[in-house]
């Protein structure tokens, strides 16, 4: 038996992407009220296996691209270590168990979301539009609104809350993703994948990022009128920091300034919907939501920042996204300062 087999299927699900599928989906069904735990159980299991078998066919698909990434070129697949054919019975059986555990234990629409982004990733991003136009992230993204359409349903029909999160997910895609593809602009290039920093500039990959950093707090604070005060606290702190976080590459547009956006992007996206998760199942945590945002959000972004994650052994970049409130501050001094000044060399009314 080869003793890698687990540890190259489990690099074929991609489970960081998968994780996160799993956290907006779960928050989502919380936010609907709670289940109970074997239905929130089978709910993350079969999301996960369907999300899963998203991901390896994704990675079945573009082997051959992968070979020519160095990114990629060592993943199993593209370096011969794991059959291709192996690898695509894998992902066929991760989608039968994800379907039937889904049909045996939820609602059927709750499965038909789940299927949906499966088709989204697979069909529409992977096949039809990652290797032909830059929109293959933005219409690609709905693929991350589904898990959350899919966690609401579990529960109870779709309303305009579910609606506007999903919305946030879809609206978030872009700039999380340009701000990766950014770092690998180069290898995508190589093997002419058109993700928009290999198409445009650094100026206009700023500008589009900066669309989709305003487009995303407009949504998320749209879902405001919905949610509970847990979610209303977070997302005020949380939008304000994703901000800042995305501030230092919107000003200089560094590599290291990407890293920093990307895992900002994660982090936000995660913090703002386990507060929505959780004004779903405790709402009389509503005097100390605020607070408990104050405290914990910033904490954990600034813990972030700090560590200094890295992208291709590119570490994020430290300090900046405190500099629109150090400049304003420097400028109100010096023109404090500077009134003081004229002030005293006037001359005086008897003079």
């Amino acid at each position: 038996m080869d003793t890698e087999l687990p540890a190259h299927l489990w690099s074929l699900v991609k489970p960081r992407i998968v994780t996160l599928l799993c956290v907006t989906g779960a928050f989502s069904l919380l936010a609907a009220g709670g289940a109970s735990a074997a239905t929130l159980a089978g709910f993350v299991v079969a999301g996960a296996c369907v999300a899963a078998s998203a991901a390896a066919w994704n990675c079945w698909y573009d082997r051959h691209l992968d070979r020519h990434m160095a990114r990629t070129a060592d993943r199993p697949l593209p370096s011969g270590r794991l059959d291709h054919r192996l690898a695509a019975g894998f992902a066929t059986a991760l989608l039968l168990v994800g379907t039937a555990l889904g049909l045996a234990l939820l609602p059927l629409r709750s499965v038909v979301y789940m299927l949906l982004g499966f088709a989204a990733y697979v069909g529409l991003y992977t096949v039809a539009l990652k290797r032909r136009h830059w929109l293959g992230v933005v219409l690609g993204g709905s693929a991350g609104s589904f898990p959350v359409l899919a966690g609401w349903r579990a529960v109870r029909p779709l309303t305009a809350e579910p609606v506007l999160m999903a919305l946030v997910v879809f609206a978030w895609t872009p700039a999380h993703a340009w701000a990766l593809a950014y770092v690998y602009r180069d290898e995508f290039a190589s093997v002419d994948v058109p993700t928009l920093p290999v198409v445009v500039t650094t100026a206009r990959v700023q500008r589009g990022i900066r669309y989709a950093v305003c487009s995303t707090v407009a949504t998320v604070a749209a879902v405001g009128v919905f949610a509970g005060p847990p979610y209303a606290a977070t997302a005020v702190v949380g939008s304000a920091l994703f901000v800042l976080g995305f501030r230092p590459f919107l000003r200089v547009g560094t590599e290291r300034a990407a890293v920093r956006a990307f895992f900002t992007s994660n982090l936000f996206l995660a913090v703002l919907f386990a507060a929505w998760g959780v004004g779903g199942v405790a709402p009389g945590l509503a005097p100390w939501s605020g607070l408990v945002a104050l405290a914990v959000v910033p904490t954990l972004f600034v813990g972030m920042w700090t560590a200094q994650p890295s992208l291709r052994g590119v570490p994020a970049s430290v300090g900046g996204e405190w500099s629109p409130v150090t400049d304003r501050l420097s400028a109100g001094v010096a023109a404090f300062r500077l009134r003081l000044s004229g002030e005293h060399d006037r001359p005086g009314k008897g003079e």
